[in-house]
């Protein structure tokens, strides 16, 4: 019975620990246009960054001129910020023939790209124990 609670001790113990060192990221996404659809963020390592499947997400609702995203019990790392307002609320950013976003995207430290996604080294930023606030601005082409 003394072996079953010193367990639960300790795993009680462990998981305060990994809470107490997970983050809250505040992701302010300004330079919205219209008041419609959701923003939604990504938070990436540089192995996920541009995908589909980034580990932290967070949706807020579009407002003018802009919104906070906020993504809980981040892990401490590096990570880049990526996302997009879904106007039509379809979960995916709509594009033209061309492959041209037609909704505005968005990536951590505002990189400057036109005609190619930005690179992960070009929007990375470190997240440590404790809260994270970044700025970034949707662009639209």
């Amino acid at each position: 019975m003394k072996i079953l609670l010193l367990l639960a001790a300790a795993a009680s113990l462990a998981l305060g620990a990994a809470a107490a060192s997970a983050a809250t990221v505040e992701i302010v996404v300004a330079n919205i246009k219209e008041a419609r659809g959701t923003i939604r963020m990504s938070l990436c390592p540089q192995d996920k960054f541009l995908g589909d499947d980034c580990p932290y997400s967070g949706t807020a609702p579009a407002t003018v001129p802009q919104a906070t995203v906020v993504i809980q019990n981040v892990a401490p790392g590096l990570y880049a910020a990526q996302g997009y307002q879904d106007v039509n609320n379809n979960r995916k950013i709509d594009r033209t023939l061309l492959g041209v976003p037609e909704e505005g995207v968005a990536f951590s430290r505002d990189p400057s790209y036109f005609f190619a996604p930005p690179e992960f080294r070009d929007a990375a930023f470190t997240v440590g124990p404790r809260e994270a606030l970044i700025t970034l601005h949707l662009r639209y082409f």
